[in-house]
């Protein structure tokens, strides 16, 4: 299967649409699909999607019953905000607002991939976020520690 990698930034229009890199798009129509599932993040400031398919494996760890039952709550979350947004003609999507306002996003956004998932990033916080991942891994290096 092939994997979502690379980094991308692409405009965010007044309409909230946003092209989906197009090594992306390959990754998810090489699996059939003509649409991304999209959330916000449930730990950082950013949304993460994939084709469909990924979530579906979710969906098979949620228990089908009338009376409660043990669940998996990370599934739970992401099942409540989870979207699929279909591609337009030109390779773009449109995020919804509420997205649009929990991932911080503007006039730009980053796409990251990250195998099996991507993210998408305010460019700003996203390279906050890499320069500090950048710094913990050279210490570590330099520590002996990796």
């Amino acid at each position: 299967m092939k994997a979502f990698f690379g980094t991308f930034v692409n405009k965010v229009d007044a309409k909230g649409r946003v092209s989906v890199p197009a090594p992306f798009r390959a990754v998810i129509q090489g699996r059939g699909l003509q649409s991304v599932a999209l959330h916000p993040s449930l730990f950082d400031a950013c949304l993460e999607g994939a084709g469909f398919d990924r979530f579906e494996n979710l969906e098979s760890e949620m228990s089908d019953s009338f009376s409660p039952t043990p669940r998996n709550e990370i599934a739970d979350l992401i099942m409540a905000e989870l979207r699929e947004l279909p591609f337009d003609g030109e390779g773009r999507i449109v995020l919804p607002d509420e997205f649009i306002a929990k991932s911080n996003l503007k006039d730009q956004a980053t796409f990251i991939g990250q195998g099996r998932k991507f993210q998408i990033w305010e460019p700003t916080a996203l390279a906050a976020l890499m320069k500090a991942k950048l710094q913990r891994v050279a210490a570590a290096v330099k520590n002996g520690d990796a």
